[in-house]
């Protein structure tokens, strides 16, 4: 029996939100992570194994910022914990072969100084010392001496010519809290960003068009600073805080920060005794699911929420001062000189500059102790050199009812305009100043709570400016006080080639900027940006998806910091900032629903692209820029290698934007290149039915080596029942026949030459064929399978088969930290295997929630994954690819390239819980949820998302609702458990249907 509700108008969120207050509003902004940062803390960086990672400073220019061998990673002392670090005994006579990170000559002829060496790094476990190399390795020479630094420790084997030693160590270092490692990137979508850190620095800067193809990003702005000042009005006593746990310039900071973050929005609790009010610090860009252009405003928004507990008045005066005119530990890369003086400070260098109207930029340094001061008629790029200073010419103007804003005339990348701007009302004033020395800038502001005296700044330039905002606090009153950091830098450079940023053909100057968010008028703006943000988060939030998984979804939205959009229409973004090609196939595809989701069109346009882009023989071509850890390409130098996971995602891709948008003039577009592209996928699988030497995007192993893999097998599968959906679609026969006669084939062999029973009861699929008749086992094996659930193709394979090969995944590869990549093929201590991608773990949990597992018990790899990076490393906005196992020193620790997409994968889970089959072309969206009744669940469609859920009712019956959130939706059939809905559906933001059965 069917009951049918009418169309509930408004959603649950809508009419709580409307009247709040923009106090209210932050202050329902949810977190699922913490980290709690004391000003006793004690916080420092230890080197340890990598293969590569992006470092924090950034030394060369259109290169990627790439890291090899050790990395720097910061930890907490523990001040009780005593450091010892020695090796004793020495074991003369005796190598220990292997397991080298890294190997170095030492300044003398000693053994004694691989234990200092060693103690350099913490990965460090034991060492080797030859005094004559008998070969060139690595970082030693032959016949040099020579420290061979071990991350784990190896077999040992008799050598006259070598002496060994065990280190014998104390680890008084802890993983620090949430928010030191990374924290929510800040700043519009392909703006640039910023990272506001827990301890109140500031870190990961980008927002002047810094990439691998031009300049350096500035690891940290130790200047930029927030600070509050508050006064009692009864005694006229007042008190001035640094925003930070550990400040600088003398002032005192905060006792205790907590830190929270939910992309775009970090939060800064202040817990301080001392203080005589209540406050939490928000920062946060906009961000607006389906409105792109919206989401590309090129600014960062600091609100503070402000309390007055007390039974007495008080004033609260918040400032924000940043170094623009001045890069600490930044060079210029400039032959143009100009002019070169002695200047005894960098602040005279700056002035210099100013006065000579040829001077664009300059550059300041100490060499022989002598102060050097460069000027450059041109604007080289910025690069970390310790102990230089460098700026670009630019001027300050502000007067009392305007922005103060940083003025850089000019064609080039790093030309622009920075705007500072607090938001005002009635009982709240502003001033501004700029100044050369901070010291004095602080000052003023702790004696008077501003610069009052400053009313108008025309054409200076200094090294600092600043803005405060003031107001008063009766008894029990709260308030908010906020200010708008934008810029403005529309001319991007890929090495020489200009290509202007996309945002710039939506705003003309940076007060453009200000004023597209209301920042001349009241807080009415300021509250739709932060409702827009909580209409999105709360469609997760508000669902009965695990935490952990609510975090990570929400939050994994920010590895949208790397994109970039031109105004000829080009979105791009680099596969990492340490791996520097553009836009490769197969990881676009890890990190790329949520981009489906909130922005399709930047997909769309990539699709296009790579169609531009394919070979005459019908391959897709990996990447638009070809490049990783070396210097950058030109732009759109395409190419890439012959691969599994390319041609075979285009084709799965074409089918899933079409179903999930309705696009028949997209597919009719795509469908040539991919009949194209199936006759290459076919011509590669010839000999076996099967691809055949192919690349995949775990490419570290080398599987290329071996005739076919599993992980490639499956992907030929996923691609030719996408091709018979298609070419069904376009009434094409001859296609679909050869896909259905090449899936039938490569069923057979896949049974014949990949499956492997390794006992009565146990079985799992082969990694490769070949080898040396090693039978290894590769997680992730099913990534195809992965992509046909959620695109709607169902199982590719015998699912009782596939469930075993799960099982012995757990069984033959778990780790405390996820999945190990392969087994059985090289020994455990060897990481080329024996590592964590980040895909696996994620991937495992979908297919077995497909599979119907208990809940719970399917998530198990997913959330140990996922968590080792939430709440073991607190480093959750830096995920990297690849983390290591046990073995070699440094288990579930960072091994392979930060900031990027792998664990992205993890976007299939809700749909997977979701059980969600998404077919607009033919208005049919079903849901098989895995959770019992009462639930509710996201609904993730392309620029429409919204919830189902369901109620119990007493006559074993079941009410379900589907409310829509964002966008509009029509459809002509929606069902929940097989209950349909009786009815077609035409829906809105803020209404929902609800039914019974």
């Amino acid at each position: 029996m069917l009951s049918i509700h009418s169309i509930i108008l408004a959603s649950i969120f809508i009419p709580i939100i409307s009247c709040q207050t923009i106090y209210e509003l932050l202050d329902s902004f949810r977190f699922l992570n913490e980290g709690t940062i004391s000003s006793s803390d004690i916080y420092e960086y230890q080197y340890e194994f990598s293969a590569y990672t992006e470092p924090e400073n950034v030394t060369r220019e259109k290169f990627a910022w790439v890291e090899e061998s050790v990395r720097p990673y910061l930890y907490q002392t523990d001040p009780t914990e005593p450091l010892q670090c020695n090796s004793y005994p020495l074991l003369s006579g005796t190598d220990l072969p292997g397991a080298d990170f890294l190997s170095i000559i030492p300044s003398s002829a000693d053994a004694s100084h691989c234990v200092t060496l060693c103690c350099t790094y913490m990965s460090c476990v034991a060492w080797s010392y030859a005094s004559l190399a008998p070969a060139d390795f690595n970082g030693c020479k032959k016949q040099q001496p020579c420290c061979y630094l071990k991350a784990y420790i190896p077999a040992s084997s008799h050598n006259p010519n070598i002496i060994s030693a065990i280190m014998n160590r104390t680890y008084p270092y802890n993983h620090p809290p949430t928010g030191l490692r990374s924290a929510v990137p800040l700043g519009g979508i392909t703006t640039g960003s910023i990272e506001l850190r827990g301890d109140g620095t500031f870190h990961e800067w980008t927002v002047e068009n810094q990439s691998p193809a031009a300049a350096a990003k500035f690891g940290v702005v130790d200047d930029a600073l927030l600070a509050i000042r508050l006064k009692n009005l009864e005694t006229n006593e007042n008190h001035t805080r640094l925003i930070r746990t550990h400040p600088n310039h003398y002032f005192k900071g905060i006792d205790t920060i907590k830190y929270h973050g939910s992309y775009p929005v970090s939060k800064l609790e202040l817990i301080d005794s001392t203080l005589i009010a209540n406050m939490d610090l928000y920062a946060y860009s906009t961000l607006k699911v389906g409105d792109l252009n919206r989401s590309m405003t090129p600014a960062i928004i600091f609100s503070l929420n402000i309390e007055n507990p007390n039974d007495y008045s008080i004033s609260v005066d918040f400032m924000f001062n940043v170094p623009l005119s001045v890069q600490i530990d930044q060079t210029r890369l400039s032959k143009n000189v100009i002019q070169q003086i002695t200047s005894n400070t960098y602040a005279e260098c700056l002035s210099f500059c100013d006065r000579n109207n040829l001077c664009v930029s300059w550059n300041w340094f100490i060499t022989d102790n002598q102060n050097t001061c460069l000027l450059y008629s041109d604007i080289g790029n910025n690069v970390y050199l310790n102990g230089h200073v460098s700026g670009v010419r630019g001027q300050w103007t502000y007067n009392q009812t305007g922005p103060l804003v940083l003025n850089r005339p000019g064609k080039m990348a790093a030309n622009g305009q920075y705007l500072l701007w607090p938001f005002l009302s009635s009982d709240q004033t502003m001033t501004a100043t700029i100044d050369n020395d901070i010291n004095n800038l602080l000052s003023n502001f702790s004696t008077n709570g501003g610069w009052f005296q400053q009313t108008e700044i025309q054409g200076s330039a200094a090294a600092n400016g600043a803005v405060s905002i003031s107001t008063k606090l009766q008894p029990g009153e709260k308030k908010t006080v906020s200010i708008l950091f934008a810029w403005y830098f529309p001319h991007h450079y890929w090495l020489d080639l200009p290509l202007d940023n996309y945002y710039s053909l939506l705003f003309n100057n940076v007060t453009d900027v200000g004023q597209s968010i209301g920042i001349d008028k009241t807080d009415s703006q300021l509250k739709i940006i932060v409702k827009d943000i909580l209409t999105l988060h709360n469609i997760y939030f508000n669902s009965s998806l695990p935490d952990y998984l609510v975090d990570s979804l929400i939050n994994s939205v920010s590895h949208m910091r790397s994109a970039m959009y031109f105004s000829n229409g080009d979105w791009r973004q680099w596969e990492a900032y340490d791996c520097n090609d553009v836009d490769s196939v197969h990881n676009d595809h890890q990190r790329h629903i949520p981009y489906i989701l909130y922005f399709p069109e930047t997909e769309k346009i990539k699709m296009y692209t790579w169609a531009k882009y394919q070979q005459a023989d019908g391959m897709i071509q990996e990447t638009f820029s070809v490049g990783c850890m070396g210097d950058t390409a030109p732009y759109d130098q395409h190419g890439g290698r012959n691969m599994g996971d390319v041609t075979t995602i285009f084709i799965l891709e074409t089918l899933e934007l079409y179903r999930w948008t309705n696009d028949f003039t997209f597919l009719k577009d795509m469908y040539p290149h991919v009949v194209a592209g199936i006759q290459w996928q076919l011509s590669v699988s010839t000999q076996l039915g099967l691809p055949e030497h192919l690349e995949c995007t775990y490419d570290i192993p080398n599987m290329s080596q071996y005739p076919t893999t599993t992980f490639n097998s499956f992907m030929h599968l996923a691609a030719l029942r996408a091709c018979m959906e298609l070419s069904y679609i376009m009434n094409d026969t001859v296609t679909y026949g050869k896909c259905s006669k090449s899936f039938i084939i490569a069923i057979k062999q896949i049974n014949q030459l990949l499956w492997y029973n390794d006992s009565i009861d146990t079985g799992y699929f082969l990694a490769y064929t070949g080898g040396q008749g090693e039978k290894a086992i590769f997680t992730d094996a099913l990534y195809g399978q992965v992509l046909a659930f959620t695109y709607g193709l169902g199982p590719l394979y015998n699912i009782s088969i596939m469930k075993k090969h799960l099982e012995s995944e757990v069984r033959l590869a778990d780790t405390p930290y996820g999945l190990r990549m392969l087994t059985g093929r090289e020994p455990l201590t060897n990481p080329q295997d024996n590592a964590i991608w980040m895909g696996a773990s994620q991937d495992w949990s979908v297919l077995n929630l497909w599979f119907d597992m208990d809940f719970n018990s399917a998530l198990i790899q997913s959330e140990k994954g996922l968590n080792n990076v939430r709440l073991t490393l607190n480093d959750q906005w830096n995920i990297h690819g690849l983390y290591a196992a046990d073995g070699y020193g440094i288990g579930g620790k960072p091994w392979i390239t930060s900031h990027y997409g792998f664990h992205m994968v993890l976007w299939h889970l809700p749909f997977a819980i979701a059980g969600q089959y998404t077919d607009l072309s033919r208005g049919i969206l079903l849901f098989s949820p895995k959770l019992r009744s009462p639930f509710t669940l996201p609904a993730l469609i392309p620029n429409t998302l919204g919830s189902i859920s369901a109620t119990p009712l007493l006559n074993g019956q079941s009410s379900y609702t589907f409310s829509l959130t964002v966008g509009s939706l029509s459809l002509n059939i929606l069902a929940i458990n097989n209950v349909k809905y009786p009815g077609s559906i035409n829906l809105t933001a803020g209404q929902s249907v609800q039914w019974i059965g």
